[in-house]
């Protein structure tokens, strides 16, 4: 395999001048490969968002009035909550290096194949279970965690390989787009309220396995570059190799780092607690509740199709420091929100603000890796994006039921405040980061 120094990204021709809005928003969609696995990520974001819903659902109910692990330890409510919350996640940080690698390795598209398939029976017997009533609070955990392995091995593969099916001038389009089809199915979060309300969590579980079946159908016909060179090395020389190119990147590196904060300190208790502040704050059922993350979303879809429709961002990387400052106000705002109602019109402008964030990140991360460690570096993003929600989430789900679920969310905010605002001052080769490599003329 080429070392990091011979696959390093080079300056690419761009199809024509010009850096300003373009009307061709969903140009990505001229890629044949690219619409198929859109098609694909659109039922799995489908499941991701009731499942996500579906768990911490099931866990308030579980965690009622405090459930014990073994004699003489009893967890309480908001605690049963961030321990199941963490589960799902923390499989992201045992595992996404090893995806990450084999992303690099095997064949990509039947990775996708084998995360969605294990995805399928995992969800299959989770709503068998809970309709017999064979579930307790260690069931939960163990489902929990096996489809949070499901997740984290599919992935970073699924992100790895859709800057290899457009040019590098359309990484912030096709990147945005899978974002917008992500984040309109992430809409099932209030199809999971409906689901649970009319029809129990069994049957919000059976839904996520019909809806993974189906997203089957569109990786059939999917082809994908295949980028193994030389599986000969070992994986720890792979491993080395994703590693040194992101140490070695000032504004990737300062991105993870800053990835890596955000998660700890305000995305496992956005995961966590936002489903107990629905509940027990702001007196909101499962499908009220759910409306919360509805909103958010469309919100995140409506900034998403303003970025969708720019070829190209200068200083992209100043602008998702700044997404780190408003969403630290958002969430201090939201965490002391005394009504249901302007709690959902700041998750409205929370979801404007998360649709700079996450496009903005992930192509910043893209747009200047090359594809051949592609995956290793995906699979480093999603660790810093993802890996310290458990920790992030188990600490709110404690500190829930110390300080109360919304004083803790809204400490949570200030600490995304003060964050932003030192990234701000101190990273400055991320700062200047745009969303696509320096072009050269032709």
């Amino acid at each position: 395999m080429a070392t990091i120094s011979e696959t390093a990204a080079e300056p690419v021709e761009v199809e024509h001048e010009g850096r300003g809005l373009s009307l061709s928003t969903f140009a990505a969609f001229r890629s044949k490969p690219f619409t198929l696995l859109w098609a694909n990520t659109i039922t799995f974001a489908l499941s991701q968002s009731i499942q996500q819903f579906t768990f911490a659902w099931l866990a308030l109910e579980i965690g009622e009035g405090g459930a014990r692990l073994w004699s003489g330890f009893t967890l309480g409510e908001g605690a049963v909550l961030g321990v199941v919350v963490a589960m799902l996640g923390l499989p992201i940080l045992l595992f996404g290096l090893s995806a990450g690698i084999l992303a690099d390795r095997l064949d990509r598209r039947l990775l996708l194949f084998g995360s969605q398939l294990a995805g399928i029976a995992i969800t299959a017997a989770a709503a068998v279970l809970v309709a017999i009533g064979s579930l307790n609070v260690w069931g939960v955990l163990a489902l929990a965690f096996a489809l949070g392995s499901a997740v984290a091995f599919g992935l970073p593969v699924r992100q790895a390989i859709v800057p290899s099916l457009v040019s590098p001038e359309r990484v912030l389009n096709a990147v945005t787009l899978m974002n917008v089809g992500a984040q309109v199915a992430m809409g099932g979060a209030a199809v999971s309220g409906a689901i649970i309300h009319f029809g129990g969590i069994e049957a919000a579980f059976a839904a996520q396995a019909v809806l993974l079946t189906l997203g089957l159908i569109a990786l059939i016909p999917l082809r994908v570059p295949d980028v193994r060179t030389n599986l000969s090395r070992r994986m720890r020389e792979d491993l080395r190799d994703g590693l040194s190119f992101v140490a070695q990147h000032a504004g990737i590196r300062s991105l993870m780092i800053g990835l890596l904060a955000t998660s700890l300190v305000i995305g496992g208790a956005f995961q966590a607690l936002l489903p107990k502040i629905a509940a027990d704050d702001l007196g909101a059922g499962p499908f009220r509740a759910s409306l919360l993350f509805t909103v958010m979303l469309v919100g995140t879809l409506a900034t998403s199709l303003l970025l969708a429709s720019l070829r190209r961002l200068d200083r992209a990387g100043f602008y998702f420091l700044m997404t780190l400052v408003v969403g630290g106000f958002l969430n201090v705002g939201l965490g002391l929100a005394p009504w249901y109602t302007l709690a959902f019109v700041i998750m409205f402008f929370t979801g404007w603000n998360a649709g700079f964030f996450t496009n903005l990140n992930m192509a910043l991360v893209q747009a200047h890796t090359p594809n051949a460690v592609m995956g290793r570096v995906m699979s480093i993003y999603q660790i810093c994006m993802a890996g310290a929600m458990p920790l992030g989430a188990l600490l709110a789900g404690l500190m829930a039921d110390v300080v109360g679920a919304q004083e803790w969310y809204a400490i949570c905010g200030v600490g995304l405040l003060v964050l932003g605002l030192a990234m701000i001052t101190t990273q400055t080769d991320l700062r200047r980061m745009s969303s696509a490599p320096e072009p050269v003329q032709a």
